[in-house]
């Protein structure tokens, strides 16, 4: 059970999906949001975890296995509803870093808004298929507007008590079969079944995107203070850093995800500083994210690697470029048909 809620955060449940391969990034999560001073109760939704990685994080967080599914674990982002929640809800993906306090977005959810991120590409924020209305029985007309992430979203169940519901009732009416397969209308379901929920039944005026920037997934970020997680995107700063697609950069192959190494020292932080709320063993890390200096010498190894690899496609024509990409993502693991946050799109 976790006890360290903090006064202005009672009414805050932060649920998120995990399995054994997202462990490492659910104790970032975690962490992350106690070190940026976000001290609501935590639930962790287990699609998988291991018995030695459930038995560590029950000590901090109320742990609640769910039932077997057919589905992908990334579907299951609306199940709180299931576990008769109140107050404000945040439903954050396990790969995700918090980089800074939320109250912000936590008061615009108790005034009745429902919060999420800006997609970051702008082919993202066109996403629309009209095939959305018929297959998902949508209650109202499909209207055209700007597609969102559902890494994060946050609402008052005061206000929205139904809405965790009705998204799991759409995402189960998506046809499992196009989950994660590009150009799909159903390629990202649970986020699709959202955003057509908010192109339908609900009124647009009642969901506030974030600014672009807030959500980051990469690019030139820059960690200001790592003690404090703040970091800055082209001078602004971030909210959260996202590690969308596959492999994770804490799983055994991360290191070949662009700019992952650069993430190192957050990441390091946020596994083995000695002031965290969850701490665990380095042997459970990839060797290049462990502390010390042999964990430094492979984090400049896979970096010098990693980076001979982009720069060296980048000289190749376009449709060769391409090919190579395609087949690093097959060799390492890439867009896999499961998973429990969904890829870009």
């Amino acid at each position: 059970m976790n006890h360290l809620h903090g006064r202005a955060q009672q009414d805050v449940t932060y649920y998120t999906v995990s399995e054994r391969d997202f462990f490492l990034g659910t104790v970032m999560l975690v962490n992350s949001l106690r070190l940026t001073g976000n001290h609501g109760n935590v639930v962790v939704l287990d699609a998988g975890l291991t018995d030695e990685q459930r038995v560590l994080l029950q000590d901090y967080v109320d742990v609640v296995k769910l039932p077997p599914s057919e589905r992908s674990p990334a579907t299951l982002k609306p199940y709180p509803y299931r576990l008769d929640p109140s107050g404000t809800v945040v439903v954050i993906d396990s790969d995700i870093v918090v980089t800074g306090p939320l109250d912000e977005l936590l008061d615009l959810a108790r005034g009745g808004k429902i919060v999420a991120t800006r997609a970051w590409t702008e082919a993202a924020r066109e996403r629309w298929f009209p095939e959305w209305e018929e297959t998902l029985q949508l209650r109202a007309p499909l209207r055209r507007a700007e597609w969102f992430h559902n890494g994060l979203v946050v609402l008052s169940i005061d206000h929205w008590p139904y809405l965790l519901r009705r998204w799991a009732e759409l995402t189960d009416l998506a046809p499992p079969e196009q989950a994660f397969r590009d150009e799909q209308p159903f390629s990202a379901p649970d986020a699709d079944a959202l955003n057509a929920l908010l192109m339908s039944e609900i009124e647009r005026d009642a969901l506030a995107l974030l600014p672009l920037g807030d959500e980051v997934f990469g690019g030139d970020v820059v960690i200001d203070d790592v003690q404090a997680l703040r970091c800055t995107l082209n001078g602004r700063p971030t909210r959260f850093l996202h590690y969308p697609d596959s492999p994770k950069p804490w799983q055994r192959r991360g290191w070949v995800r662009v700019g992952v190494p650069a993430y190192g020292t957050i990441m390091r932080r946020l596994l083995f500083a000695s002031d965290l709320s969850i701490s665990i063993d380095p042997s459970t890390a990839p060797l290049w994210l462990r502390p010390g200096a042999s964990g430094r010498v492979a984090s400049a190894a896979a970096a010098a690697a990693n980076w001979t690899i982009v720069g060296t496609s980048e000289l190749l024509p376009e449709p060769a470029r391409t090919r190579l990409r395609d087949f690093r993502r097959r060799a390492v693991g890439q867009r896999p048909e499961t998973g429990i946050a969904s890829k870009p799109v």
